[in-house]
């Protein structure tokens, strides 16, 4: 968040909640604050998507910052589309309800990182690794 900051040193992180967390997603709500361009100081409640996109065996790693002042999260919208059955395919029709949701979850979060998100390096923190 402080990449994003106009005077990092001001910034702060305040109520964050996990709103979502598996093996391969992580989705946290929190109030984020620092000072703006004019010296005053902004606050905006934020979306941080963390995932884990893994295609034809080979894991990428991805995040993605929202402002949730004027849009509708990735949680929001998923919950939206899944109690309308947007989300059936034979990819996940064998599945519990609970995996689907986690399954439709992910499909919409990977999706937004597309417009919203960028890989991240993450070789040095991969604990598999070390």
């Amino acid at each position: 968040m402080k990449e994003l900051a106009k005077d990092p040193s001001s910034v702060q992180i305040s109520n964050v909640e996990t709103k979502f967390n598996n093996d391969s997603i992580c989705i946290l709500h929190f109030k984020f604050s620092g000072k703006n361009g004019f010296g005053g100081v902004s606050s905006s409640e934020i979306e941080y998507i963390y995932l884990i996109h893994t295609r034809d065996g080979n894991k990428t790693k991805w995040e993605a910052v929202r402002k949730l002042d004027d849009k509708k999260s990735v949680l929001s919208q998923a919950k939206e589309d899944y109690q309308e059955k947007k989300w059936e395919t034979d990819k996940n029709k064998n599945l519990s309800e609970e995996d689907k949701k986690a399954w439709y979850i992910h499909f919409v979060a990977d999706f937004d990182m597309i417009f919203n998100g960028r890989e991240i390096d993450s070789k040095d923190d991969d604990i598999e690794n070390w």
